[in-house]
């Protein structure tokens, strides 16, 4: 039987080309759709009831429900040839084709998510996606379609030759033809816009349909000669404008003479109308005005909403073919994006050799580098990966892997694996991860397992300075056509929300500024979408406290920002590069992903992120940079040239004493995971003393435990104050190194396994299921199954019931063991480093900045606090970087300080030292050699001086000798990249001070002379402007004065602490210096004061802050409830200096000061140095 066809022009087609008729005609008579998501009406049109009660079958297309509908539909066919009557053609289910989500980027207001929600609502059987330039939302589309029954189609809005032209796929063909397109038309386009020509469509043409809402008849010719006439459609609008009516008259008729087709369509950018007023203000940001501003750019009403069919067919009347069209080309699409048999770029191994077999023959070289001997357990439990690598056919993926670590031993870039990566002895043997996963017990199920669909996480931290090389090499290896960087989606979080927001609202930018900072606490991200009228948690008591809204603004307005606000957070902002993600396939990238250009020369980044890629089955090589690694090296060379010897880290022992005391201590400013105000709590009261122990340290400052529950039973039980239980027998081989509390990921799928009797994959389904936000119907389902399995290990129901809610409290933010051992390596030795090589690793983590915890103020404060010498900026002795000075070296003979051909780090006479490090030997016997040399701050922390001054001037030294004077210095750089601010700043943070002339005469004379080539241009000498007298002598900079020189110049200071200077109005006040508080009892009321230098509000902490506060002799821990933080937030939140009244509390050791008032000092210059602030 001939299908109805609903076009004005018949003919069938070939599968690969579109047919005019309303679909092709596969064999077997149903819709090419029916292979991959069940079978639909094998008519043209299907009827709407029948596609109501497909989707009633579960929420999904159901294969034999289609077979008896397809009999009631062939009942109302019409007969062969015959046209389809109207009032059929009515009662065809309507599809939107032009959709764009918020992946529009600024013109959707939406979430993909929200728009396949609402098309299942209106009973709709398919949905396009057509966003602005590309597919970045597609597989989240995708994903939410298939979860709702709804059929996905995807495409893109594109311009072509200056106006929008809907581009969708038909099938893969059509998609990677798509692709293709969208990646040309970024190419030579500013970042974020696309723009092509009809000649470069047209030569990507095939298997897309094309649909344009022009007027001109030209144009319309032009698009059906060059792209097929079989293609493209004449796209009708109705949205209730005055004019509309006639405009889709004209269009009709002007398709009719064309001889194209017609295709309805709403041209949706929201959901449901009460978005309009978000998209509007999203229109206004993306063209950086007000909405006044924006006003020719909005539409006129909220129209372009998704409508049902019934509220398109009035606005169409006489229009039915155009109403039925969409749901005609949408049964024609099918593309299902899976791209596991191209994922990998085929890994070039040696003649005779398989991937496997090339594996299996590194593995078996490793493992005898690695243990030494080999014992059973190391064999099997490497036989046993080998398999189950075998089997998920991941053999590549490991060569790969194995390959870039390779590259970046014999290229001197320090990189280790981390992430579930270190639960594999495969990794281990081949040097992708640095932690024995049998002498920590790490679990290889949480890494990969037989039924694993997914490629598994291999993370891979490089240092940050030498990352680059490591990228440029994946790129010449694989080839630029098969790689490129997983993109990242900014999207709105609260400070943006409230400042763009607010400026499209027309808000001042005093109010909005401080606005944005007075919002420190938002809800988690499972939250940010709730209902206007249900606020979230601290967004509107935190801006209100900041700033009430100005007397003349209404209530409903001030309400309306807010709710503006909520709705707008994690809407994509604009696009950015991954951190690391690398992707590399096996079929040419743009026939998988669209590709567009970076703002960083060199790049291109894909249409698609981390989670996308994972999903489509593609490879993603993860290359981070991680800055420690970075100082790690810096300090190792450090070493090797003030000792003559390197330490070989690879080769140290995990167990110095000394070490795990100062970790007991807390004295870790500096070290890598365990240098955070929680951390410093929790060690005095953990006090690890073994390797194992700072694996839990690393993991369980972390919202998972908190939330479960598990931070103070361990430390109870780590002390020996509680016994160390179990809920059950089986619980004791999972939980026996963490005391019986659960602590990690893997513990979860242990759990899963040992006590509710699942399997290795079906255990990481549970684990990976508990991460997700799951509705009620889920959870319900997913805790039927685990307590279910329980009660069959003859588990008492209470207890089964017990722990799954401890599990499901914890899943969502639980940390990897393996992860936190990885991190617990580094973690031993950036302590063992601070420990035995203070000076080096101190220039190590300056070098460095910004990264860690704190400001680099508070790095050079706990230096000197650890009687290192720490010498400020000097142009005669100071290089590009901060580097050890040897104390020997007088400060009155310039000379000392020439030397090295290197501009970067001078060959530095070597100390005595103690600590006997080689190769072969990295047992380190602590010793007062630290003491022998200074720390010298570098030209880095000069503000506006700049890479290539800070070489210039280094360059200069080392050609012609120290700079002799002032002038001689402006002399011999005359010309140079050295700018008027440089030279100042150079003046007043005292790099000439050596030199033995003031700084304000310098820079006096210096302008005078220099004829206004400083910074005020046209100022004469005092002959010129016949002066009388000699000039007068100028004040000399004192203590205060270059103290506040340096924090402004530098961030930091090498002389005194600011609050030095403060000290006798502080004692005044009643203020206790840091160093007397450990003396002070128990819940005595104490007076404190400081300079801030972090400011927290944790979300687990139920709107408690945390601020710490420092003076010259060391930090003050406060800590701040809710109805104090609201009395005194404008204070707290701003000022640098605060004077705080509390109680003191003592526990296990540690000491804290609970707040209860809070004030400013007032009249001290506040320093440039600001607080870390984590909110």
């Amino acid at each position: 039987m001939t299908a109805p066809r609903h076009s004005s022009r018949a003919g069938s087609a070939a599968p690969s080309t579109p047919s005019r008729a309303g679909r092709s005609k596969p064999s077997g008579g149903t819709s090419p759709w029916s292979a991959s998501t069940g079978r639909r009406c094998s008519t043209a049109t299907c009827c709407a009831s029948c596609t109501t009660t497909s989707r009633a079958t579960n929420g999904s297309w159901n294969g034999s429900t289609t077979e008896h509908l397809d009999e009631r539909c062939r009942s109302r066919a019409s007969p062969a040839g015959g046209r389809p009557p109207e009032a059929r053609l009515m009662r065809a289910p309507y599809v939107e084709l032009h959709c764009h989500s918020n992946f529009s980027f600024l013109d959707g207001g939406s979430h993909p998510a929200e728009l396949a929600a609402r098309a299942a609502e209106l009973e709709m059987p398919a949905l396009a996606i057509t966003d602005r330039g590309g597919v970045y939302g597609a597989v989240k589309f995708l994903q939410a379609c298939r979860k709702l029954g709804v059929k996905p189609l995807i495409g893109t809005a594109l311009e072509v030759d200056g106006q929008e032209t809907v581009v969708i796929a038909r099938n893969l063909r059509g998609y990677s033809n798509l692709c293709r397109l969208l990646s040309l038309a970024h190419a030579d386009q500013p970042k974020g816009e696309a723009r092509a020509t009809l000649t470069r469509v047209a030569e990507h043409k095939g298997d897309l349909f094309y649909l344009s809402a022009t007027d001109d008849e030209r144009r319309l010719r032009e698009l059906q000669e060059a792209l097929g006439n079989e293609s493209v459609f004449s796209e009708l609008h109705h949205h209730l404008r005055p004019e509309d009516p006639w405009v889709l008259e004209g269009r009709a008729s002007m398709a009719k003479r064309c001889g194209a087709a017609v295709v309805a369509t709403n041209q949706v950018h929201y959901h449901v109308p009460e978005r309009r007023r978000l998209h509007d203000v999203l229109v206004a940001i993306r063209h950086r005005t007000t909405l006044d501003g924006a006003r020719p750019h909005l539409f006129p009403n909220a129209e372009h909403h998704l409508k049902a069919g019934d509220e398109m067919r009035p606005l169409f009347k006489g229009h039915a073919e155009a109403l039925a069209a969409p749901w005609d080309i949408a049964q024609e699409c099918a593309v299902e994006l899976d791209f596991r048999k191209v994922r990998f770029p085929g890994y070039p191994v040696p003649a005779g050799e398989t991937p496997f077999s090339f594996l299996y023959k590194l593995c078996f070289e490793g493992v005898r580098e690695r243990y030494r001997p080999i014992t059973p357990e190391v064999a099997r439990r490497l036989q046993r990966e080998l398999e189950v690598i075998e089997k998920t056919g991941l053999a590549e993926f490991f060569l790969i892997n194995w390959d870039l670590m390779r590259f970046a031993r014999e290229h001197g870039v320090p990189g280790q694996g981390r992430g579930s990566a270190a639960d594999s002895i495969v990794a281990y043997v081949l040097g992708i991860t640095r932690v024995d996963p049998i002498e920590h017990n790490l679990l290889f199920e949480r890494f990969l397992h037989e039924e694993m669909t997914s490629t598994p996480d291999i993370d891979i931290d490089f240092s940050t300075k030498h990352r680059e090389q490591v990228i440029q090499y994946v790129y010449d290896k694989y080839g630029w056509e098969r790689t490129g960087m997983v993109c990242n989606v900014v999207t709105f979080q609260p400070r943006m929300a409230i400042r763009q927001v607010g400026k499209a609202l027309g808000f001042s930018a005093e109010l909005l500024d401080r606005l944005a900072k007075g919002v420190d606490r938002w809800p988690a991200p499972g939250e940010m979408l709730t209902p206007p009228g249900n606020p979230t948690e601290g967004v509107e008591d935190s801006m209100t406290g900041a700033m009430p809204p100005p007397a003349d603004m209404r209530p409903q307005s001030w309400q309306q920002f807010l709710e503006l606000c909520r709705e707008v957070i994690e809407f994509p902002r604009h696009l950015s590069i991954h951190v690391g993600g690398m992707l590399v396939t096996g079929e040419p990238l743009v026939d998988i992903v669209p590709v567009e250009p970076a703002t960083m020369e060199g790049r291109r980044v894909v249409q698609f992120n981390k989670d996308d890629v994972e999903d489509l089955g593609l490879i993603k090589v993860d290359l981070l940079g991680l800055r420690t690694l970075s100082v790690v090296a810096e300090t190792l060379d450090l070493i090797q040239d003030t000792t003559g010897t390197r330490p070989d880290l690879d080769r140290l022992p995990l167990d110095d004493p000394k070490v795990f005391e100062m970790c007991s201590e807390a004295d870790t400013i500096g070290v890598f995971q365990i240098e955070s105000r929680a951390q410093m709590q929790t060690l005095p009261r953990t006090r690890p003393q073994s390797f194992n122990d700072l694996v839990v340290e690393v993991a369980i400052i972390r919202p998972g435990p908190i939330q479960g529950n598990a931070v103070h039973p361990y430390i109870r039980r780590k002390q020996g104050r509680e016994p160390v239980i179990y809920a059950h027998p089986l619980l004791e081989p999972v939980l026996k190194d963490t005391l019986g509390v659960i602590l990690y990921q893997e513990q979860i799928i242990e759990i899963a396994m040992r006590v509710a009797g699942m399997t290795p994959s079906q255990a990481d389904g549970f684990r990976r299921a508990m991460t997700r936000h799951l509705n009620r119907v889920e959870m319900s389902s997913l805790e039927g199954d685990f307590i279910n399995g329980c009660l069959a290990n003859s588990v008492p129901r209470e207890v089964a019931d017990q722990l799954f809610a401890a599990v499901q409290g914890f899943a969502v933010y639980g940390f990897c063991r393996s992860h936190a051992a990885a991190f617990a390596r580094t973690t031993y030795e950036t302590a063992w480093l601070k420990l035995n090589y203070p000076v080096e690793f101190g220039c190590g983590l300056l070098n460095h900045q910004p990264m860690g915890f704190y400001h680099p103020s508070v790095l050079v404060e706990d230096l000197k606090r650890h009687g290192v010498k720490v010498l400020p900026v000097d142009v005669n002795r100071s290089y590009a970087r901060c580097l050890p000075e040897p104390l020997a070296l007088s400060p009155t003979k310039p000379q000392l300080a020439e030397g090295p051909p290197s501009s970067t780090r001078p060959s530095l006479p070597r100390r005595p030292t103690e600590i006997s490090v080689s190769v072969a030997s990295t047992q380190a016997v602590k010793a007062q050699a630290a003491m022998t040399h200074a720390m010298r701050i570098g030209l880095n922390y000069v503000r506006d001086l700049g890479e290539d001054g800070r070489n210039a001037i280094v360059a200069e030294r080392r050609r012609a000798g120290p700079y002799s004077s002032f002038d001689d210095f402006l002399n011999r750089l005359r010309g140079g990249p050295i700018g008027p601010r440089a030279v100042r700043n150079l003046v007043m943070v005292g790099a000439f001070d050596a030199l033995r002339q003031p700084r304000r005469k310098l820079l006096w004379g210096w302008q005078e002379r220099w004829h206004g080539h400083g910074l005020r241009r046209g100022l004469g000498t005092q002959a010129e402007l016949r002066l009388n007298g000699t000039a007068p002598d100028l004040p000399a900079v004192d203590e205060f004065d270059a103290n506040q020189l340096e924090y402004r110049i530098s961030d930091l200071s090498t002389g005194h602490h600011l609050i030095h200077f403060c000290r006798d109005r502080l004692r005044a006040m009643g203020a206790l210096e840091s160093n007397q508080l450990p003396s002070i009892p128990d819940r005595h009321r104490v007076r404190v004061a400081g300079l801030v230098i972090t400011r927290q509000a944790p979300s687990t902490a139920k709107k408690i802050r945390f601020f710490t506060l420092e003076d010259e002799f060391g930090q003050v821990n406060v800590t701040i409830k809710p109805d104090v933080y609201d009395r005194y937030r404008h204070i707290a939140n701003r000022q640098p200096i605060l004077i705080i009244d509390g109680v003191m509390q003592r526990q296990d050791g540690v000491w804290s000061v609970l707040a209860s008032h809070i004030e400013a000092l007032r009249g001290v210059p506040r320093p440039q140095q600001r607080s870390h602030d984590y909110r």
